[in-house]
């Protein structure tokens, strides 16, 4: 399993703190995000730079820390160069993306992916 610490994006720090004060819910992590896009991650990203999927996530939590756990498989992934992970909350916004080294499933292989935002 490959767990990666990711910083959240402005927009979803906003969202989170819009909701603190208001004594709302906190929106949660819904889907992962694959991509083939290769540009720097910013605070300000809005979106994964070349999408072409989205799985799934389970969630779960621990004091002040929030694991988002997903799976990509080869055969999902088909011929597609993996480079940037994202995760989306269930309103559709970017909470943090990374960017990785390229990487090529083979299709009977898979990637589970355990992304880690701590509040």
């Amino acid at each position: 399993m490959t767990s990666i610490a990711i910083a959240a994006t402005t927009a979803y720090r906003s969202k989170v703190a819009l909701r603190a004060a208001e004594g709302g819910q906190m929106p949660r992590a819904s889907e992962l995000g694959f991509g083939s896009g290769a540009a720097p991650y910013t605070l300000g990203d809005t979106t994964l730079a070349a999408e072409w999927l989205r799985v799934p996530t389970t969630n779960t939590t621990a004091g002040p820390v929030l694991t988002v756990t997903g799976v990509l498989s080869g055969a999902q992934a088909g011929a597609s160069i993996l480079r940037e992970v994202g995760v989306f909350d269930e309103e559709g916004t970017l909470m943090g993306r990374r960017v990785l080294t390229p990487k090529e499933l083979e299709p009977e292989t898979q990637l589970e992916f355990e992304i880690i935002f701590q509040y």
